[in-house]
């Protein structure tokens, strides 16, 4: 069996230049984010029969699946990227450069969003490998592949590894010992 893991298109959207930010105005940007054009490219899909395909409901990610996959499509919250804004609530105005940091810190830090986010995904996971069977495609989000990542790594699969994945490509992992029958 081989799952494909492939981040969406690169976003067409420059960060905000104003060199104090509220809460509410990253809340804002990062909803323009979630709407903005990407760049659409080629993407290789040669490194599996790729008979099942799910993705990310959020937009980078839909057309990223309708540029690269001809297939029926399973579109799935769990895909979507973390959002620990919540989180954050309250701060003052800062640089968005810190924003970004501390959106990553609290990315990896246990609270009540990354551990729904982990379970989701395990779950999600879990349940592929127990129901699927085939080559199975994922097209979601950088911080939700590295998660996937560790969690196939765990469960026998091999694969080509990144710290950051790019954009519009698939990275297969495999795991010999589980047979694809049809799907």
């Amino acid at each position: 069996m081989k799952i494909g893991l492939l981040r969406h298109f690169k976003v067409k959207l420059k960060y905000p230049k104003k060199p104090l930010l509220s809460f509410d105005e990253v809340t804002a940007w990062y909803d323009k984010y979630n709407a903005a054009e990407v760049e659409i490219k080629k993407v290789d899909l040669s490194g599996g029969n790729w008979q099942k395909c799910y993705a990310s409901p959020l937009h980078r990610a839909q057309v990223t699946t309708k540029a690269s996959y001809n297939g029926d499509v399973n579109v799935v919250e769990v895909l979507k990227e973390l959002d620990v804004l919540p989180v954050l609530k309250g701060t003052r105005r800062k640089p968005f450069l810190i924003w970004g940091l501390w959106l990553k810190i609290h990315s990896t830090r246990k609270n009540h969003i990354t551990e729904k986010f982990e379970s989701g995904l395990s779950a999600f996971l879990e349940d592929i490998l127990k129901n699927d069977k085939c080559d199975v495609l994922l097209i979601c989000h950088g911080f939700v592949m590295t998660y996937l990542q560790q969690e196939l790594r765990k469960k026998g699969f091999k694969g080509g590894g990144f710290l950051i994945p790019a954009y519009g490509k698939v990275y297969v992992y495999e795991n010999k010992l589980i047979e694809p029958p049809a799907c």
